[in-house]
């Protein structure tokens, strides 16, 4: 998996959340290839098909009583790009 920044590792926030393999086993798809709106960059940086990218959101989870999820573009056999926490209401 590659971080925001594209390094490799677990995405990890300040209260020490971790995108657990849970999470990732229990992720839903929000989006597929061109209803991405960043596809062409995706395609563009990474490789791949345009089709075969999506982006994912995981489970919520709470910090100091705010709700948080994580969300990322994945491509099989590229990898996990992009993770990021994003607050929900």
């Amino acid at each position: 998996m590659r971080d925001s920044d594209g390094q490799a590792g677990r995405a990890k926030n300040e209260e020490g959340v971790r995108l657990s393999r849970k999470m990732l086993s229990d992720a839903r798809i929000i989006a597929k290839g061109k209803r991405i709106r960043d596809v062409k960059r995706l395609v563009a940086l990474y490789g791949g098909r345009a089709s075969q990218w999506v982006k994912k959101s995981s489970p919520q989870f709470e910090i100091a009583g705010a709700s948080f999820e994580y969300h990322w573009y994945e491509h099989h056999g590229v990898g996990r790009f992009e993770t990021k926490q994003v607050r929900v209401s």
